[in-house]
């Protein structure tokens, strides 16, 4: 029997109000890689971005840490961000650190709610945080299609 796992994580931090920084790794029993990327939060431009093959195939592989740089100065919110990330990352580069980049660059939103919630916790440690996170998606239509929802905990 043949099998396959590929694991996919993304955390994030708040290096300061304005900037967050996905670390995004995928590991599977053949690949291994990890990319971290600084984000303005603001207009989701990719302000820096490093990466690192810890496991691979072939020589040329590592080859592909450089191309990592082509997408600095891309916009997670340009609606055309998914397919050049695959074409100036993914063909000229490394398929793998495209779909890292992907995976964290779906993430925004789910970062911007966050800083904005902890600040309302902040201002009111009473507030009804399931209320205000639905308040936050009705009010942030920026992302049509998106799939972030609320459900209360």
């Amino acid at each position: 029997m043949i099998t396959f796992s590929r694991s996919q994580l993304v955390g994030m931090e708040f290096l300061d109000e304005e900037t967050v920084r996905f670390h995004g790794t995928q590991e599977d029993h053949i690949y291994a890689m990890e990319v971290a990327m600084d984000v303005r939060i603001a207009d989701g431009r990719i302000l820096a971005i490093q990466g690192w093959m810890k496991r691979y195939t072939t020589p040329v592989c590592p080859r592909a840490v450089d191309r990592l740089q082509d997408a600095v100065g891309i916009s997670l919110r340009d609606p055309s961000w998914m397919p050049l990330v695959m074409r100036e990352i993914g063909r000229k580069g490394c398929e793998h650190f495209a779909e890292i980049i992907c995976e964290c660059g779906r993430c925004l939103d789910q970062a911007r709610m966050s800083r904005d919630l902890a600040a309302a916790l902040k201002a009111d440690p009473s507030a009804d945080l399931a209320g205000l996170a639905k308040q936050w998606t009705a009010s942030h239509p920026e992302r049509p299609g998106a799939t972030l929802t609320v459900t209360a905990v």
